[in-house]
């Protein structure tokens, strides 16, 4: 696993979380304290799966691919609508967003990777792609939490 501070000897934010884990860990915290929010209904398990599973890949992404994971945000839009995430890491990439890669052919059981991306964009309202001022970037989103089913 990487350090915090990645290649670039910048220092994470005081409280981020060192894992993917721990992420997910806030994400269930803030929605499960929501009144908004109402764990334990078979829609609500559902949205939690979804924020739980775009949580996972964008701090792993972060910590694989971007140098380490720098900082996390999440919360609750206005309306309780949609769960904002924001994860900063310490290495920007060219082009500003991480690449897309081919599709794989139905049936393809070889190769490493290249879903969570895709993934991110579906189960997400949007997506938002902002360099950091220390050279890294920050990716926001927002996943729904009313029902209606991501932009395609």
């Amino acid at each position: 696993m990487l350090d915090h501070a990645g290649t670039s000897g910048i220092k994470a934010s005081p409280g981020v979380p060192r894992t993917a884990m721990q992420a997910r860990d806030r994400v269930r915290a803030l929605l499960r304290s929501s009144a908004i929010v109402r764990v334990g209904t078979a829609d609500v398990e559902v949205l939690l799966t979804d924020a739980l599973l775009v949580t996972s890949e964008l701090v792993t992404n972060a910590i694989r691919h971007g140098g380490g994971l720098l900082g996390f945000e999440v919360s609750l839009c206005v309306g309780g609508t949609g769960l904002r995430i924001a994860v900063t890491d310490a290495v920007s990439t060219a082009p500003a967003s991480p690449p897309s890669r081919p599709a794989r052919p139905a049936g393809a059981v070889t190769g490493q990777g290249g879903y969570g991306w895709p993934l991110v964009h579906r189960l997400t309202r949007s997506v938002r792609i902002t360099p950091a001022a220390h050279g890294g970037k920050r990716i926001e989103v927002v996943v729904p939490l009313d029902g209606a089913p991501p932009s395609p």
